[in-house]
């Protein structure tokens, strides 16, 4: 036989998989390819009496999913080629289970293994979700989500701890153990005299031989369960049959599973002191614990305006409720089964949302410590690709500004919720922190807008927080009040947030009339008006609230006289 050319002949898979249901056809199907293209990952969708024809997902009617409909995914990635093999790439055609999450999914006993190459298939997985719910349309990533969560339940029917599957470089297909360095150059290495204390190099973590955090197969489900959670409380109508209606039970489950992942072996046995921290395993722990802080506030005010007259009421509200009996084979019922003995839930009976904030702090606070920064930005090795893909993904590429902005945002959304000024001005002051920080990212110029528009908000809050404790003397004709520290930290927040406004209205469309932006100048105005002594300057305040309002303002005499 002659041997065939390289490059002329090509292996495909010729038609998608159908599902059978009663059939014994796998769901898999391998095939190698020689086509030079990067972007096999496509998203496919297809019908079970439709015809082998593929096409591009149409994600507009994404929102609901049916029995007779099937999702397929390619994970291509570029792979050593063995001895004679005519291609460098690998095609892999999966099914993504998008069924109800309440259930096992239908696809979660289709494969009796789970091994490196599913692990890397759910982190291209992941990526693609990513992507999605940060596009246009966020609701259409919850099929992919799904699927992540279905897989990631997968992967917990195989393994107590999947980081086994990564942890270790010695798992990893293509990885060359630390031993097999010639036996001259280790004798050099260990024993001579001139060899320098921390032969090593430069790492940031010598000890560490991991190839990726411990956690980090917790931190893609937690967030999983978290944006599943952020669409529903958009949307509540996106859920399938038996799926809560309430984004609040996706919240607890993601924070049960970040518990679990924190409290691994490999990070409790006391040998994890060198291991590197999973910064968005912390910073989606403290969104995540934000998102209950604002659900806490819903619901107390809800309890507030009842007509009951038991200050205890709110604790049989469907926030603090026995959690619900979930089917014995679906993902949240292994998630109940691995969570701690004593979790955080259990505190956040009695938690107010000021004491579930400052949870969440500590989380940020150790997320952005461990945030990479382009400044101080390491290489990958050489070698090794940017992610389980040829071509980068969102889980390696990341915009620090964007993060910083997205918490100091949710942050500063739950902190004009609340009701007490001393916790209002806390929380936005924290806020205006974050926001300061992004001054010293490379891309700020692009955020400049959003930041002073954000950063006057903060200010707004914590001087209308001040101003609240000076009304009644105020209202008794008392000036003094005006005279202390306070009102002088008051008046200058004020006058920030005049400037930071200021200036985003200069920034913005002028085609375009924010109205929200307006009434916060004029708020601003006024409240910096009313706490201003000298009466030219609190005039001339007043007139320029009235002239920015477009002189729906009325100022009568009464008011003049305060």
């Amino acid at each position: 036989k002659s041997q065939r050319p390289k490059g002329l002949w090509k292996a495909r898979v010729t038609s998608v998989p159908r599902f059978q249901p009663g059939g014994s056809q796998g769901p898999f199907h391998d095939s190698d390819s020689d086509d030079d293209f990067d972007d096999f990952d496509e998203l496919e969708i297809q019908s079970s009496s439709s015809s082998n024809k593929k096409r591009r997902l149409s994600y507009s009617d994404s929102g609901s999913s049916d029995s007779g409909e099937l999702y397929y995914w390619d994970s291509s990635r570029h792979c050593t080629p063995p001895p004679k093999r005519e291609s460098s790439w690998t095609r892999r055609t999966r099914i993504m289970d998008t069924s109800s999450i309440t259930f096992k999914g239908t696809q979660t006993n289709s494969k009796v293994t789970c091994d490196y190459e599913d692990w890397e298939d759910l982190k291209d997985l992941f990526g693609k979700a990513l992507e999605q719910y940060e596009g246009e349309d966020a609701s259409s990533a919850l099929p992919l989500i799904r699927g992540v969560i279905h897989e990631c339940h997968r992967f917990l029917l195989f393994y107590e701890d999947p980081s086994v599957l990564f942890s270790n470089p010695n798992n990893i297909p293509g990885h060359s153990p630390d031993t097999l360095t010639p036996p001259d150059e280790r004798l050099h290495r260990d024993w001579t005299a001139d060899h320098p204390p921390d032969s090593v190099g430069n790492k940031a973590f010598p000890n560490c031989k991991c190839v990726e955090p411990p956690t980090a197969f917790h931190s893609i489900f937690g967030t999983a369960l978290f944006l599943f959670g952020n669409l529903v409380a958009q949307d509540p109508a996106l859920v399938l049959e038996g799926e809560p209606e309430s984004p609040l039970q996706y919240w607890l489950a993601a924070l049960d599973v970040f518990e679990t992942g924190e409290n691994l072996p490999t990070r409790t046995s006391g040998r994890s002191v060198n291991l590197p921290e999973d910064w968005r395993f912390a910073i989606v722990w403290g969104r995540t614990l934000v998102c209950l802080a604002d659900e806490t506030i819903s619901r107390l005010r809800k309890t507030s305006n009842s007509s009951t007259d038991d200050p205890s009421a709110y604790k049989r509200t469907p926030f603090f409720a026995d959690e619900p009996t979930w089917p014995s084979q679906s993902p949240f019922s292994i998630i109940v089964q691995r969570r701690p003995p004593v979790t955080q839930r259990m505190s956040l009976i009695t938690a107010s949302p000021d004491e579930i904030l400052r949870l969440a702090m500590d989380q940020f606070s150790r997320g952005i410590f461990h945030m990479p920064h382009p400044s101080h930005a390491v290489p990958p090795p050489a070698g090794k690709p940017p992610s389980s893909g040829g071509a980068s993904s969102p889980l390696d590429s990341f915009s620090r500004a964007k993060e910083l902005f997205t918490i100091a945002s949710e942050v500063l959304l739950v902190a004009e919720k609340l009701d007490a000024p001393p916790q209002r001005k806390y929380w936005a002051s924290w806020a205006d922190s974050v926001f300061n920080q992004m001054k010293m990212e490379a891309d700020v110029d692009a955020w400049r807008g959003p930041i002073n528009r954000a950063r006057g908000q903060c200010c707004l809050i914590v001087g209308t927080a001040q101003a609240e404790e000076f009304e009644e003397a105020l209202e008794r004709g008392d000036d003094s009040v005006l005279q202390s520290e306070d009102a002088d930290e008051a008046r200058e927040a004020l006058t920030d947030a005049v400037a930071f406004l200021d200036k985003a209205k200069s920034s913005a469309d002028p085609d375009q009339v924010d109205e929200e932006l307006q009434h916060f100048l004029e708020e601003a105005l006024l409240t910096l008006a009313n706490m201003t002594l000298d009466e030219k300057a609190r005039e001339a305040l007043y007139a320029r609230a009235q002239k920015e309002s477009g002189g729906a303002l009325d100022f009568d005499d009464k008011m003049d006289e305060t």
